[in-house]
């Protein structure tokens, strides 16, 4: 066959009229064993990287050695799942890939691999849709016979036709105003109260945005009102109502109060559960740019005239606006998409509520730093969302740069951000409540996590300092987050006494065990570390060794708190029963090893006996109400269902249809 010249041996003219059509490109490069290995399962895939160098500096990382290369080449040889080469890496992971769903190495999702015995048997259970397997899709079915029966009835376009009797609305909104809006400033507390009363004394023709508001504000206050989250199917039906109230008219949206609904929505979804991390990132965008539109982000005096409440309320709202920015950021792993170049709002000023209001037009003389406000814990928190803004993008860069010194150089400043926030918070007179301090500071964990946690299961020493930051880090917010309720012992108070845990915070506790989001991401990323800190311990013979020994009997004992907190949140409503089973069969794993028992056997055992009793509770639960019986079909995941994968527990296994080989990608 006669050879077609090319472009430039070609010397016939192009027809007139024609568009010439682009030249050819050349076939992508094919993957080779340097550019990276994807290690995939029925429950995911996990990229990582693997260049020949020997240094991570950003663009390259620590190499892999010959054996886990091999390990590697086999299974993309005999289509075998590859978790089990993902024991002993030297690289940071690349990223992880769902379906259509991308997670940087940021994301939480990640830490699953921390524990990968548990992961290895989660995963087998899915594969051979066995006895487990089924009675996971029996808890799906239970669980969503739940969800039918938290389902109010309502007209569209009603709006507090739900509202509970005076007592308990005025209980709901003061558990909000001493919880949330102390660390999230969004409303103005006197003209909040001042309306409340005068809606209860005449309920005729209320305004709807104070409606909305009211109950957003119930909504979270709900979640801190006792053990069980009784207002569970209010606070849902009241998010709902406040979503179709922005969604019925976008003029709404770029106002004041609209903005401050966007908040209060975007803080109830994720406490509530009823809208997972990457929708929140997606939506947190339009509260962003709508706060923008309206220039929340620039200084007052740069705009045109405006009285000194509404300066000091729009310098609030930034703030919040950009906390609820970056907690979307670091829960889904993706990029803030704001700098410190892109805002030059200033920092509100330091007095209460009662100090600044529609009728004073001059401010009073500042507080002393040491004077505690309605405002110190917002603007005491602010002082680090530089350094924080730098973590939310650094992992979600798709080109690093500074390597593991700038990782260091990070944490280094976040540290020091931690210490200084929690001086301030106790420097104050009188002291901020014990809900601002654990609040506050869990916030900052989440990003010693978020900045850290890739670098946790390497093997290279090089990388230790991370793997003790995030351990220490995990313990003081176990501590932390240790229900009130739990049963002392001498060896429990030992530790709190050491640990500089003060009286137990009812509101916090309730808030980790009823809420999610955020909430519930921080304490699985702590319990993920400690197991798999437990089990390296327990692997290394530590047992036999007095300071292990110790710090071993602490970690376990924290793992069997963990498991009945992940119970109790089932018990409170919370219808995902795969962190109580995960954590209990990582539980079970650990202590067969240190009894020299059979792992695999331990797991299966325990595995079944804690999904039996999801099974029991979850019945008990829903009473009555049919419930599908018999086997549950597949239920394929749609491209567009994005917030299935954001709550990974509480997916449907079967109809997960990630990658189940290997496969190479180029970087």
């Amino acid at each position: 066959m006669q050879q077609s010249p090319s472009r430039d041996e070609s010397t016939q003219p192009e027809a007139a009229g024609t568009i010439p059509l682009p030249p050819q490109q050349p076939d992508p490069p094919q993957p080779t064993p340097e550019s990276g290995i994807w290690h995939s399962s029925s429950l995911g895939s996990v990229l990582i990287s693997r260049p020949s160098t020997s240094t991570w500096n950003g663009e390259t990382v620590v190499g892999e050695s010959p054996t886990h290369a091999a390990e590697g080449a086999r299974a993309e040889l005999d289509g075998s799942p590859t978790i089990a080469t993902l024991t002993d890496v030297s690289v940071p992971p690349t990223l992880m890939m769902a379906k259509s769903r991308y997670f940087s190495p940021s994301h939480w999702l990640h830490s699953i691999i921390l524990n990968l015995p548990a992961l290895k048997w989660l995963d087998e259970e899915v594969s051979k849709q066995g006895e487990c397997w089924q009675g996971l899709q029996r808890c799906r079915a239970l669980g969503e016979s739940l969800k039918a029966q938290r389902l109010l009835l309502r007209f569209p376009g009603q709006y507090g036709s739900h509202l509970p009797d005076k007592d308990a609305s005025s209980k709901l909104l003061e558990n909000y105003l001493r919880t949330f809006e102390t660390v999230y400033r969004v409303v103005h507390v006197p003209t909040l109260k001042g309306e409340y009363e005068a809606f209860l004394k005449n309920n005729e023709n209320p305004n709807t945005s104070f409606i909305v508001t009211l109950q957003l504000c119930m909504a979270l206050g709900a979640c801190v009102n006792d053990d069980t989250f009784s207002f569970r199917p209010q606070a849902l039906q009241w998010i709902h109502e406040a979503r179709e109230w922005l969604e019925s008219s976008e003029k709404r949206r770029l106002t004041m109060s609209g903005i401050q609904i966007m908040c209060l929505v975007h803080l109830a979804q994720q406490a509530t559960e009823s809208l997972y991390g990457d929708r929140v990132w997606i939506l947190n965008g339009t509260l962003l740019r709508s706060a923008m539109c309206i220039g929340l982000h620039r200084g007052p005096a740069k705009l045109p005239w405006m009285s000194t409440f509404q300066a000091q309320m729009r310098r609030r709202l930034w703030l919040t606006v950009m906390e609820l920015v970056l907690d979307a950021s670091v829960d889904s792993g993706q990029p803030p998409f704001i700098s410190e170049d892109d805002y030059d709002c200033e920092l509100p000023a330091d007095l209460n509520d009662d100090q600044i209001g529609p009728d004073i037009e001059t401010l009073p003389a500042l507080n002393t730093t040491t004077t505690f406000t309605d405002m110190s814990s917002q603007i005491a928190l602010s002082r680090s969302i530089g350094v924080r803004l730098s973590v939310a993008k650094h992992w979600s860069k798709i080109k690093p740069n500074g390597g593991y010194a700038s990782v260091l150089q990070l944490g280094s400043e976040l540290v020091a951000a931690r210490q200084s926030l929690n001086q301030t918070l106790s420097a104050l007179r009188p002291e901020a409540s014990q809900f601002q301090h654990r609040f506050c500071d869990t916030i900052l964990t989440r990003y010693l996590f978020t900045l850290h946690m890739p670098f946790v299961p390497l093997s290279n020493p090089l990388f230790c300092h991370s793997h003790k930051t995030c351990v220490d880090a995990a313990l003081e917010l176990s501590y932390l987050t240790l229900p009130a309720s739990y049963p002392d012992n001498p060896f429990v108070e030992a530790i709190r006494m050491v640990s500089g845990i003060k009286e137990p915070c009812p509101d916090f506790d309730r808030l980790i065990t009823c809420g999610s989001g955020s909430f519930r991401i921080t304490k699985h990323l702590a319990t993920s570390i400690l197991a798999a800190d437990l089990a390296a311990r327990v692997a290394e013979n530590g047992v036999s060794k007095p300071g292990s020994a110790l710090r071993i009997a602490e970690e376990r004992w924290l793992l069997r708190a963990v498991v009945e907190w992940a119970e109790a949140r089932i018990r409170a409503g919370q219808d995902n029963v795969k962190d109580y089973v995960f954590f209990a069969v990582v539980l079970a794993c650990v202590e067969a090893q240190m009894s020299g028992e059979s792992a695999e056997r331990a797991m299966e055992q325990r595995g079944r006996e804690v999904i039996d009793q999801c099974v029991e509770i979850l019945t008990e639960m829903v009473g009555d109400q049919e419930v599908p019986q018999g086997s549950y079909p597949s239920v394929a995941l749609e491209d567009g269902e994005l917030d299935i994968m954001g709550a990974f527990w509480s997916s449907d296994f079967s109809g997960i249809g990630w990658m189940d080989s290997m496969s190479m990608l180029p970087m």
